[in-house]
Protein backbone atom coordinates (compact mmCIF):
# COMPACT_ATOMS: atom_id res chain seq x y z
CA UNK A 1 0.00 0.00 0.00
CA UNK A 2 0.95 3.04 -1.11
CA UNK A 3 1.08 6.52 1.31
CA UNK A 4 -1.57 7.99 -0.55
CA UNK A 5 -3.60 5.17 -0.82
CA UNK A 6 -3.36 4.86 2.70
CA UNK A 7 -4.31 8.41 3.48
CA UNK A 8 -7.21 7.89 1.26
CA UNK A 9 -7.91 4.90 2.89
CA UNK A 10 -8.00 6.54 6.56
CA UNK A 11 -9.54 9.51 5.17
CA UNK A 12 -13.07 7.57 3.92
CA UNK A 13 -12.85 5.61 7.49
CA UNK A 14 -12.76 8.64 9.56
CA UNK A 15 -15.27 11.05 7.12
CA UNK A 16 -17.37 7.84 6.66
CA UNK A 17 -20.16 8.97 8.97
CA UNK A 18 -20.12 12.65 8.06
CA UNK A 19 -23.41 14.35 6.10
CA UNK A 20 -24.49 17.26 4.78
CA UNK A 21 -21.69 19.04 2.59
CA UNK A 22 -19.18 17.84 4.61
CA UNK A 23 -18.77 14.24 3.96
CA UNK A 24 -16.20 12.30 2.60
CA UNK A 25 -17.86 12.73 -0.74
CA UNK A 26 -16.47 16.39 -0.56
CA UNK A 27 -13.11 15.30 -0.11
CA UNK A 28 -12.57 12.91 -2.84
CA UNK A 29 -14.52 15.85 -5.34
CA UNK A 30 -11.61 18.39 -4.07
CA UNK A 31 -9.26 15.78 -4.23
CA UNK A 32 -10.11 15.60 -8.36
CA UNK A 33 -10.53 18.56 -8.20
CA UNK A 34 -6.94 19.28 -7.01
CA UNK A 35 -5.48 16.96 -9.26
CA UNK A 36 -6.98 18.28 -12.22
CA UNK A 37 -5.47 21.44 -11.58
CA UNK A 38 -2.46 20.54 -10.20
CA UNK A 39 -1.39 18.74 -14.22
CA UNK A 40 -2.20 22.71 -15.55
CA UNK A 41 1.07 23.23 -13.59
CA UNK A 42 4.31 21.62 -14.38
CA UNK A 43 6.30 22.91 -11.20
CA UNK A 44 3.64 21.57 -8.85
CA UNK A 45 4.46 18.70 -7.06
CA UNK A 46 1.07 16.73 -7.42
CA UNK A 47 1.35 13.95 -4.72
CA UNK A 48 1.92 16.53 -2.13
CA UNK A 49 -1.49 18.32 -4.00
CA UNK A 50 -3.24 14.74 -3.44
CA UNK A 51 -1.75 14.36 0.09
CA UNK A 52 -3.37 17.75 1.35
CA UNK A 53 -6.22 17.69 -0.66
CA UNK A 54 -7.76 14.09 1.02
CA UNK A 55 -6.83 15.30 4.20
CA UNK A 56 -7.78 18.72 3.80
CA UNK A 57 -11.36 18.36 6.28
CA UNK A 58 -9.93 16.14 8.36
CA UNK A 59 -9.55 18.60 11.47
CA UNK A 60 -12.84 20.75 10.47
CA UNK A 61 -13.72 22.37 13.32
CA UNK A 62 -17.51 21.68 12.16
CA UNK A 63 -17.15 18.13 12.38
CA UNK A 64 -14.30 17.52 15.05
CA UNK A 65 -14.31 20.58 16.92
CA UNK A 66 -11.73 23.40 17.92
CA UNK A 67 -9.28 21.49 19.73
CA UNK A 68 -8.95 19.28 16.59
CA UNK A 69 -8.92 22.09 14.31
CA UNK A 70 -6.11 23.76 16.58
CA UNK A 71 -3.60 20.56 17.01
CA UNK A 72 -4.56 19.00 13.33
CA UNK A 73 -5.26 16.05 15.55
CA UNK A 74 -6.27 13.72 12.73
CA UNK A 75 -4.34 15.24 10.00
CA UNK A 76 -0.73 14.18 11.87
CA UNK A 77 -2.61 10.83 12.72
CA UNK A 78 -3.16 10.01 9.58
CA UNK A 79 0.11 10.98 8.27
CA UNK A 80 1.99 9.35 10.77
CA UNK A 81 0.65 6.17 9.85
CA UNK A 82 1.19 6.56 6.36
CA UNK A 83 5.22 6.25 5.89
CA UNK A 84 5.73 9.15 3.98
CA UNK A 85 8.99 11.00 4.42
CA UNK A 86 8.53 13.62 7.31
CA UNK A 87 9.53 16.57 4.83
CA UNK A 88 6.87 15.80 2.68
CA UNK A 89 4.42 15.22 5.96
CA UNK A 90 5.75 18.30 7.19
CA UNK A 91 4.91 20.25 3.77
CA UNK A 92 1.08 18.73 3.96
CA UNK A 93 0.25 19.68 7.16
CA UNK A 94 1.96 23.63 6.83
CA UNK A 95 -0.80 23.43 3.51
CA UNK A 96 -3.81 22.06 5.73
CA UNK A 97 -3.58 25.04 8.18
CA UNK A 98 -4.02 27.02 5.30
CA UNK A 99 -6.89 25.71 4.02
CA UNK A 100 -10.35 27.45 4.57
CA UNK A 101 -12.66 30.42 4.39
CA UNK A 102 -12.25 31.63 7.82
CA UNK A 103 -8.42 31.09 7.59
CA UNK A 104 -8.66 33.79 3.99
CA UNK A 105 -10.85 36.06 6.25
CA UNK A 106 -7.97 35.93 9.08
CA UNK A 107 -5.37 36.63 5.93
CA UNK A 108 -4.18 33.18 6.09
CA UNK A 109 -3.23 32.29 2.57
CA UNK A 110 -1.34 29.01 1.10
CA UNK A 111 2.65 30.07 0.95
CA UNK A 112 3.12 27.47 -1.89
CA UNK A 113 1.88 26.60 -5.45
CA UNK A 114 0.12 23.40 -3.73
CA UNK A 115 -1.38 25.18 -1.08
CA UNK A 116 -2.89 27.52 -3.78
CA UNK A 117 -4.17 24.41 -5.84
CA UNK A 118 -5.90 22.69 -2.77
CA UNK A 119 -7.34 25.79 -1.40
CA UNK A 120 -9.15 26.46 -4.63
CA UNK A 121 -10.16 22.74 -5.44
CA UNK A 122 -11.77 23.28 -1.51
CA UNK A 123 -13.70 26.84 -2.85
CA UNK A 124 -14.75 25.16 -6.07
CA UNK A 125 -16.16 22.62 -4.63
CA UNK A 126 -17.99 24.83 -2.26
CA UNK A 127 -19.88 26.91 -5.94
CA UNK A 128 -21.83 25.55 -8.16
CA UNK A 129 -24.28 23.04 -8.94
CA UNK A 130 -22.77 20.61 -6.20
CA UNK A 131 -21.91 23.69 -4.14
CA UNK A 132 -25.33 24.86 -4.03
CA UNK A 133 -26.64 21.24 -2.97
CA UNK A 134 -24.37 21.46 -0.27
CA UNK A 135 -25.41 24.95 0.96
CA UNK A 136 -28.85 23.42 1.31
CA UNK A 137 -28.15 20.07 3.14
CA UNK A 138 -25.95 21.69 5.69
CA UNK A 139 -28.65 24.22 6.15
CA UNK A 140 -31.31 21.84 6.59
CA UNK A 141 -29.53 19.40 9.18
CA UNK A 142 -29.05 23.03 11.11
CA UNK A 143 -32.71 23.63 10.93
CA UNK A 144 -32.11 26.85 9.20
CA UNK A 145 -34.93 28.90 7.42
CA UNK A 146 -34.01 28.84 3.72
CA UNK A 147 -34.78 32.60 2.86
CA UNK A 148 -36.21 35.53 5.06
CA UNK A 149 -36.70 38.79 2.68
CA UNK A 150 -36.27 40.82 5.91
CA UNK A 151 -32.72 39.34 6.79
CA UNK A 152 -30.52 41.14 4.55
CA UNK A 153 -26.88 40.20 4.16
CA UNK A 154 -24.31 41.77 6.18
CA UNK A 155 -20.71 41.85 6.17
CA UNK A 156 -18.84 39.51 8.02
CA UNK A 157 -15.08 39.31 8.80
CA UNK A 158 -12.84 36.65 10.80
CA UNK A 159 -14.25 37.75 13.93
CA UNK A 160 -17.86 37.38 13.22
CA UNK A 161 -18.15 34.90 10.66
CA UNK A 162 -19.01 31.98 13.01
CA UNK A 163 -21.08 33.51 14.95
CA UNK A 164 -23.17 35.34 12.04
CA UNK A 165 -23.01 32.19 9.97
CA UNK A 166 -25.02 30.24 12.43
CA UNK A 167 -27.65 32.36 13.05
CA UNK A 168 -28.82 33.25 9.64
CA UNK A 169 -30.63 31.64 6.88
CA UNK A 170 -29.25 29.38 4.12
CA UNK A 171 -29.62 31.72 1.51
CA UNK A 172 -27.82 34.40 3.22
CA UNK A 173 -24.70 31.94 3.15
CA UNK A 174 -24.64 32.69 -0.63
CA UNK A 175 -23.44 36.43 0.35
CA UNK A 176 -21.56 35.33 3.33
CA UNK A 177 -19.33 33.43 1.97
CA UNK A 178 -19.96 31.67 -1.69
CA UNK A 179 -20.55 34.46 -4.07
CA UNK A 180 -16.81 35.62 -2.75
CA UNK A 181 -14.99 32.54 -3.14
CA UNK A 182 -14.62 33.53 -6.95
CA UNK A 183 -12.40 36.21 -6.29
CA UNK A 184 -10.54 34.18 -3.43
CA UNK A 185 -8.84 31.69 -6.09
CA UNK A 186 -5.30 31.86 -6.51
CA UNK A 187 -3.97 29.97 -9.52
CA UNK A 188 -4.94 29.89 -13.27
CA UNK A 189 -6.86 26.80 -13.07
CA UNK A 190 -8.45 27.50 -9.88
CA UNK A 191 -9.84 31.04 -11.43
CA UNK A 192 -11.35 29.57 -14.46
CA UNK A 193 -13.03 26.52 -12.77
CA UNK A 194 -14.63 29.69 -10.29
CA UNK A 195 -15.71 31.63 -12.89
CA UNK A 196 -17.75 29.45 -14.42
CA UNK A 197 -19.76 27.86 -10.72
CA UNK A 198 -20.03 31.28 -9.83
CA UNK A 199 -22.00 31.83 -12.56
CA UNK A 200 -24.01 28.79 -11.77
CA UNK A 201 -24.89 30.64 -8.44
CA UNK A 202 -25.90 33.56 -10.37
CA UNK A 203 -28.25 32.18 -12.11
CA UNK A 204 -29.66 30.07 -9.55
CA UNK A 205 -30.21 33.21 -7.29
CA UNK A 206 -31.44 35.31 -10.14
CA UNK A 207 -34.43 32.10 -10.80
CA UNK A 208 -35.30 31.85 -7.10
CA UNK A 209 -35.35 35.80 -6.37
CA UNK A 210 -37.89 36.10 -9.63
CA UNK A 211 -40.04 32.88 -8.07
CA UNK A 212 -40.22 34.29 -4.79
CA UNK A 213 -41.16 37.60 -6.17
CA UNK A 214 -38.24 38.60 -3.68
CA UNK A 215 -37.81 42.49 -2.78
CA UNK A 216 -35.82 44.41 -5.20
CA UNK A 217 -33.43 44.97 -3.06
CA UNK A 218 -31.96 40.94 -3.35
CA UNK A 219 -31.26 41.85 -6.70
CA UNK A 220 -29.38 44.58 -5.99
CA UNK A 221 -27.46 42.63 -3.47
CA UNK A 222 -26.59 40.05 -6.70
CA UNK A 223 -25.73 42.63 -8.92
CA UNK A 224 -22.58 42.94 -6.88
CA UNK A 225 -21.31 39.65 -7.58
CA UNK A 226 -22.35 39.18 -11.32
Amino acid sequence: MTGLTYIQDAVKELMGTKFAGHDVQHVFRAHALAVQFAQKIPSANQDLVAAAALLHDCDDYKLFGEESAKLLTNTRRILAGSGLAFDFCDQCIKIVQTIGYGKRLAGITPDSIEGALVADADMCDAIGAVGIVRCIEFGAQEKRPFFDPACLPAEVDHESYKQHASHNTTLNHFFDKLLRLRDLCLTVPGKACAAQRHQVLVNFLQAYFAEVQAPSIWGDFLAKYR
